[in-house]
């Protein structure tokens, strides 16, 4: 193994001292997983399952966490089917699934803090169940879906392999959100199963290379001139987000929860769709017209959706959704192993529950989401409604001279048959709806804002997208609020690289060539003449980089990777940043749209392509950046234009533009304005991928596939579930990294049996009555098991009823920290904990020793009582808005639930009258053998004078 030549410089940039906790860079050691020296016998069943709660809650809060971890709580994820088909049968899957699922809630209640073997054994239910629930542990662990991010976690390293020479190192080759998150999790993932690679192993070593003289890629907070009028406060600085900006929902799975709430604690203002629209000459769009023309809109969306491609179906299989939901494992041993007997039992995956429609009532099924462009579901139900009678549904007048039975042609259109595309196909629905109703030059500049905004969502001109699989994506969107990171998404990388401690990453290192060979090690060179060899390298250039060629790979790509780069398309997003004294436009306001007009005849649709993504949308960014600023986007053919025009006339369009829509007030010139050009940006090339014409949703799975067995890849572009996202960067980041840990480990060793068959006991007395019972089935149970299952689905039946009428039961609202000390102790733990350790180890003399976790907070507890009045104030203040705000949601919400209460209350009783449970045939022949064997097991009992020991009815 060659060495290093030249050393890691410091990467750190100026700035004024944060809050979070990336702030404080300590050095600490990984916590040691006391788990590791224990026996299995030392752990025990439910120990983990809390007994102050019912089992229905606790199976509520686990199949949430399942969905807070993008996974389906009553479906096995296609890997664990793969990895479980051959030991397990249909009814020890619903024991797998809760298992794991338990897991999941341990990790997404507290993520600060890494869960331990013995932690997931406690949620098994019977000491049998202890190797499902390591095998669910570890499975979790190496695919990203708990111990990820920036926290401690458990080492398995022995004191012989930390002091080892011989270690793997590991090249990753970009320092965005994907290759910061891979590199620290592959520390995090060989940390935990160090041991496995034998004792002569030393720790890896991960060298991160980035050509840019900073870290984050394509999300970068660029920092204003003027700090010192910012209203930020000392420990943020004011800063302009240039690349990624928006958190697209904290619910239904989004990783970045995790990062930014759970672990780093970080501020962000929550956005609301509370726009206005003004036209192209400055006034308000009336809003009865902008929803009329939207509605329009959507159901041309939803109409070209019936030529959305099918997805490929993964095999995966179904465990017990009625148990799974009352908490309770199934009883008996099943039968036939999955694999046996799976061409009859295997399901398709179920999709993630979609995010909710913006209105109720809608006529189609479309509904697009203004805040990222996105439509949240199209499935091409519109098409299937005759044109007149859905014109009257989005309430549009048809005109007199067309016939009742009118019919509309749909057609997929583009200049290749082969693939068409979505735009020339939308075109064609919307000019023959011209036809039949009337649209007028204002409907289509309103129609034409969201083709600019759908253009944001891709990065490209609508006539760039495939017809079929422009969306592949649909479904997986996340739920919640969408917002902004008060100073700035580059706080997010900055915590992946400092915590807990520094990653190793090495800026202006443009790497030039990789040459790699199966066998043999990796040689990454850069055009600074460093020269590394390694076991791995992970690439996450971007899509656009891997396109134009820059860097060289030896041998080149094969086709099929080859193919997928080519076709695959790179779109393009500008924006225009307008930083100012003082705000002149709605404070709020989040955003405000902008109407454009056409060049050339305003009837037609194709004079519209150049102009309307010209400045279409407005960002009101002045709470998350501390300082007045407006963001204008340049979308679609706008974007390309951007990269062409100079700064000065450009800025004057923009001025001008907003002269019309405030024209009693004299605008204030901007003091500061920044151009974005992504594309001349030679390490992006561009802003993020879409799906070209010739592509489909196969193609992001082709660019996540390793060449051979050295060579990896991660980024935005092979996340086929949450493409062109920041979120998405990271996932990729997180499943890289087990891939990594895959090719050396091999995959998850699952013992065989995997659950042991249950113990037969019987008793010394046991009658030869009682034996015929134990062997043949009693009747008893029978009439029971027959009665819950008949009530279940009664219930079941009232719940879904009762879901259709009044939708979900109000959720008690998330409480924001309402202990200063609490805050304060977050904000500094590891800091604090850092000088502790030090401390400690000074006096005990032991160059292990670590603080316990009371001696930490006991002084933290001191700190904050000696803190002046100015440090704790934001602290104070920040714990009083949250009171505030707390108090007034959970009015709120009481309000909300006393309502659903009552109505919920009402609706059951209605729908018990109307609806009886009656026991069938079957069950009523069940209940009279039941009573049979009672009076029977009543004379045997005076007969005999004792029970059967081995009876347990």
């Amino acid at each position: 193994m060659s060495s290093v030549e030249e050393p890691a410089p410091d990467v750190s940039a100026k700035r004024k001292p944060s809050r979070s906790l990336i702030a404080a860079t300590p050095t600490v050691r990984t916590v040691p997983d006391r788990t590791i020296y224990k026996g299995r016998s030392d752990f025990r069943p439910k120990t983990s399952i809390p007994q102050n709660i019912s089992a229905e809650e606790y199976a509520k809060q686990c199949c949430q966490a399942a969905i807070n971890s993008r996974l389906s709580p009553f479906v096995l994820h296609p890997g664990e089917y793969q990895m479980l088909r051959e030991y397990i049968n249909h009814l020890q899957v619903t024991i797998y699934l809760n298992i794991r699922n338990g897991i999941l809630r341990l990790w997404q209640r507290n993520p600060l803090v890494s869960v331990t073997r013995e932690e997931a054994a406690g949620c098994a239910k019977d000491y049998r169940f202890f190797d499902v629930a390591d095998i669910a542990y570890e499975w979790l662990i190496r695919n990203g879906y708990i111990n990820f991010g920036c926290i401690e976690v458990p080492n398995s390293l022995s004191a012989n392999q930390i002091t080892s020479l011989k270690r793997k190192r590991i090249v990753v080759v970009g320092a965005g959100i994907a290759g910061l998150g891979a590199s620290r999790q592959l520390e995090g993932l060989f940390s935990q199963f160090g041991r496995e690679f034998g004792p002569s192993e030393g720790p890896v070593e991960i060298i991160v290379l980035e050509g840019r003289g900073r870290i984050g890629g394509r999300v970068y907070s660029h920092p204003l001139h003027d700090q010192d009028a910012s209203k930020l406060g000392d420990d943020k600085r004011a800063t302009a987000d240039l690349g990624a900006s928006i958190i697209t929902g904290f619910d239904n799975g989004n990783p970045l929860t995790v990062l930014i709430r759970g672990q780093l604690a970080l501020n962000y203002h929550s956005l609301h769709d509370n726009s206005l629209i003004f036209d192209s000459d400055g006034t308000v769009v009336d809003k009865t017209r902008d929803a009329l023309t939207e509605r329009l809109y959507n159901d041309i969306l939803d109409r070209v959706a019936v030529f959305k491609k099918k997805p490929t179906v993964e095999k995966t299989v179904e465990g017990d959704k009625e148990l799974i939901e009352a908490g309770k494992d199934p009883v008996g041993e099943g039968g036939r192993l999955i694999s046996k007997i799976e061409e009859n039992e295997v399901v398709e995956l179920p999709p993630m529950p979609p995010s909710p429609p913006r209105s109720g009532g809608s006529p189609f099924s479309a509904e697009v989401d203004r805040l990222t462009g996105k439509p949240t579901s199209a499935t091409g139900s519109s098409a299937r409604v005759p044109v007149v009678e859905q014109l009257r549904k989005l309430k549009w007048e048809v005109k007199e001279c067309v016939a009742k039975n009118a019919t509309f042609e749909l057609k997929p259109q583009g200049s290749d048959p082969q693939h068409p595309i979505l735009g020339k196909t939308m075109d064609a629905v919307l000019e023959q709806y011209q036809k039949l109703t009337t649209i007028t030059p204002l409907d289509l500049r309103l129609i034409n804002w969201h083709y600019a905004n759908l253009e944001y969502a891709n990065a490209a001109n609508v006539d760039k997208l495939s017809l079929g699989s422009w969306d592949q994506d649909d479904g997986n969107e996340f739920r919640g609020a969408h917002a902004m990171l008060i100073g700035g998404y580059t706080q997010v990388a900055r915590g992946l690289w400092l915590s807990p401690r520094k990653l190793n990453v090495r800026t202006k290192h443009v790497v030039k060539k990789i040459k790699y060979h199966d066998g043999e090690q990796v040689r990454v060179e850069c055009e600074n003449g460093t020269v590394i060899n390694a076991d791995k390298v992970v690439v996450t250039l971007p899509l656009g980089v891997l396109k134009a060629g820059t860097v060289e790979f030896d041998p080149p790509f094969p086709e099929w990777k080859q193919g997928a780069i080519n076709r695959l398309g790179y779109g393009l997003l500008n924006k225009i940043v307008l930083v100012f004294n003082e705000v002149f436009w709605d404070a709020g306001n989040d955003m405000f749209g902008l109407l454009r007009d056409p060049i050339g005849d305003p009837m037609k649709q194709a004079s519209y392509e150049q102009r309307r993504g010209r400045f279409y949308l407005f960002w009101n960014c002045t709470e998350a950046c501390g300082r007045p600023m407006l963001v204008a986007l340049m979308a679609g053919e706008a974007a390309l234009q951007a990269e062409a025009e100079d700064e000065e006339s450009i800025i004057r369009e923009v001025m001008a533009e907003l002269s019309k829509i405030y024209p009693s007030i004299k605008l204030p010139q901007p003091v500061e304005t920044i151009i974005t050009r992504w594309e001349k940006d030679v390490y992006s090339r561009g802003s993020y991928s879409y799906v070209g014409p010739e592509a489909t949703g196969d193609d992001y799975n082709l660019l996540a596939k390793p060449v051979g067995d050295s060579l990896f890849f991660a980024g935005e572009h092979t996340c086929g579930t949450h493409p062109a996202t920041v979120h998405g960067a990271y996932i990729s980041g997180l499943k890289v990294a087990g891939d990594v840990m895959n090719s050396l480990l091999g995959p998850i060793k699952v013992p065989s049996p995997l659950i042991p068959p249950k113990p037969k006991y019987e008793g010394v007395y046991a009658s030869v009555a009682g034996q015929k019972r134990k062997a043949e089935r009693s009747a008893v149970e029978r009439a029971r098991e027959l009665k819950e299952a008949r009530l279940g689905k009664y219930e079941e039946a009232l719940k879904e009823a009762l879901h259709e009428a009044l939708g979900e039961r109000p959720s008690k609202p998330f409480r924001s920290g309402a202990n200063p000390f609490l805050l304060y102790q977050k904000d500094h733990w590891f800091r604090c904990k850092a000088k502790c350790d030090e401390a400690r180890r000074k006096a005990t003399g032991n160059p292990e020793d670590r603080a316990t976790r009371n001696e930490v907070r006991a002084a933290l507890g001191l700190m904050w009582r000696e803190a002046p009045e100015e440090e704790k104030k934001p602290y104070l203040n920040e714990t009083e808005n949250n009171k505030k705000n707390n108090t007034q949601a959970v009015q709120e919400f009481k309000k909300r639930l006393q309502s659903w209460d009552e109505a919920a209350e009402k609706f059951t009783k209605e729908w018990k009258e109307k609806n009886p449970s009656i026991p069938d045939e079957e069950e009523k022949e069940a209940m009279r053998l039941a009573e049979i064997e009672v009076a029977e097991v009543k004379r045997n009992r005076k007969l005999n004078g004792f029970m059967d020991d081995s009876d347990d009815d």
